[in-house]
């Protein structure tokens, strides 16, 4: 008796997760990858990272990494601004960085490891 009890309970449960909108309309509605890019966009200029490279809390290539800006995703850059010159991974040196928002990190990259897309 007790192990039909709980086997309908669990189809019960079960069930009821079937039928509840919240996690099913969160996973249909929520943005995957770059999709929202250009959504949050508006206000600056869509880029694509060279390589990867770690977004930074200040103008520096020695600040304190906030996240990774991946090769090949996309992100929205908000502003350019000229720092302290640096030697870039990324194929040459600048004295540019662009401060960027990935997926809701906001921090700077160095210029010359993006590209717009």
């Amino acid at each position: 008796m007790r192990k039909k009890v709980m086997g309908a309970l669990s189809v019960v449960a079960l069930a009821g997760l079937a039928f509840s909108s919240t996690p099913a309309v969160a996973a249909a509605t929520a943005p995957s990858g770059d999709v929202s890019v250009s959504a949050t966009c508006a206000r600056g200029e869509k880029v694509k990272a060279r390589e990867s490279v770690k977004i930074r809390k200040t103008k520096s290539i020695s600040g304190t990494a906030l996240g990774l800006f991946p090769k090949g995703k996309t992100a929205c850059s908000l502003k350019n601004e000229k720092a302290k010159w640096y030697d870039s991974k990324c194929g040459q040196g600048s004295d540019q960085f662009d401060y960027i928002n990935y997926r809701g990190t906001k921090g700077w990259v160095p210029t010359t490891c993006i590209v717009l897309d």
